[in-house]
C-alpha cells in the first residue's frame, strides 16, 4: 500500500465534502486520516451505522463505497439507494474493492456515470488524483437524469443476467423497475401495475416478443409505448405495430439506451 504524499496535493479554496463507507474498520480509519489529512472534510461510516437521512444530512460532494467480496450486495443495495432518490442521484461515487467483479454491461455504465473502479491495496497518491478529477467531472458534467419517475418500467427479458443488469442500470438512473421473463407473464404484468415503458426482448420461451405484441395489440388500448431490444438480425419491421416505438439491437450502446428511456418513460 503506498504511503500518501501530501505535498502534491492542491485542495481547492472551497473544502470539498467526501463521504467515505466501508465496513473494514482498518481500512475505514487509514482512509479517512488520509483524506483529513490531505485537507478535505471527511465523514466516515460503517454501513450499518449510516442510511438516507444522514447522507443527506452532511451534503457530501462525494461518497467513497466499499464493496466487499464476500458481501457485495451490501454496497450495490445502498448505491442504488442513492441513485434513485433525488437529493443524493447525482452526488459523484468512487468504489473502492479488494476483488469484487461487476458485469461488462454494469462496468459500461458506471464509467460513463462517473462512477469509478478502484482496487485494493490504495495507492493513495493515486487515489487523490482520481478524487480531484471526480470532482471536477462532476462540477462540470450536466444533470444525468431525465424523464418521468412516477410509474414503473417493465424490462422483459428470458436472460437472466441480461435482465438484472439492465434492471441495476435503471435504478441508478432513479427509475423504478418492475420485470418479466416471456410475453405471457408481461400480458399479467401490464393488467395488474401501470408502467411508462416497455422495454422488450424478442426472442423468448412460452410467448415471445412477436406474440406478446400481436396479443397486446388486441387486447389493451392505449398503449405503453415499447421498445425493442433484440440480438435478432432479421426483424420484421413491417410486423411491429406503431405503439413500438424504437428498436435496439443487441449489444446496445448503453447511452443509446438511455436516451430512449428519458425520451419514452412518460406518465400514461
Amino acid at each position: 500500500m503506498g504511503e500518501p504524499d501530501f505535498s502534491s496535493i492542491n485542495i481547492p479554496q472551497q473544502i470539498a465534502r467526501i463521504l467515505i463507507i466501508d465496513n473494514d474498520k482498518q481500512m475505514l480509519d487509514l482512509s479517512t486520516t488520509a483524506l483529513k489529512e490531505a485537507g478535505w472534510q471527511v465523514y466516515s461510516y460503517a454501513y450499518t451505522e449510516i442510511d438516507l437521512a444522514l447522507v443527506v444530512q452532511h451534503h457530501p460532494d462525494l461518497i467513497i463505497l466499499d464493496f466487499e467480496l464476500e458481501d457485495a450486495g451490501v454496497g450495490w443495495g445502498f448505491l442504488q439507494l442513492l441513485k434513485m432518490d433525488d437529493t443524493t442521484a447525482k452526488i459523484p461515487i468512487i468504489i473502492t474493492t479488494a476483488g469484487f467483479q461487476l458485469p461488462t454491461e454494469l462496468r459500461d455504465y458506471l464509467s460513463i456515470r462517473y462512477i469509478s473502479i478502484v482496487h485494493k491495496p490504495l495507492d493513495f497518491d493515486s487515489f487523490f488524483v482520481l478524487i480531484r478529477k471526480t470532482l471536477e467531472e462532476a462540477s462540470q458534467a450536466n444533470t444525468l437524469f431525465s424523464g418521468d419517475r412516477t410509474l414503473p418500467i417493465l424490462v422483459v427479458d428470458d436472460n437472466e443476467d441480461m435482465r438484472e443488469a439492465t434492471t441495476s442500470i435503471l435504478r441508478l438512473e432513479g427509475y423504478r423497475v418492475i420485470t418479466a421473463y416471456n410475453g405471457l407473464v408481461t400480458l399479467d404484468t401490464i393488467l395488474h401495475a401501470d408502467c411508462c415503458l416497455i422495454l422488450l426482448d424478442l426472442d423468448m420461451p412460452i410467448m415471445n416478443g412477436y406474440e406478446f405484441l400481436i396479443a397486446y395489440d388486441r387486447q389493451l388500448r392505449p398503449h405503453i409505448p415499447v421498445v425493442v431490444l433484440s440480438a435478432e438480425p432479421n426483424i420484421d419491421f413491417h410486423a411491429l405495430p406503431n405503439f413500438v416505438v424504437d428498436v435496439l439491437p443487441k449489444p446496445f450502446f448503453l447511452k443509446r439506451l438511455l436516451e430512449l428511456v428519458g425520451r419514452y418513460a412518460r406518465t400514461v
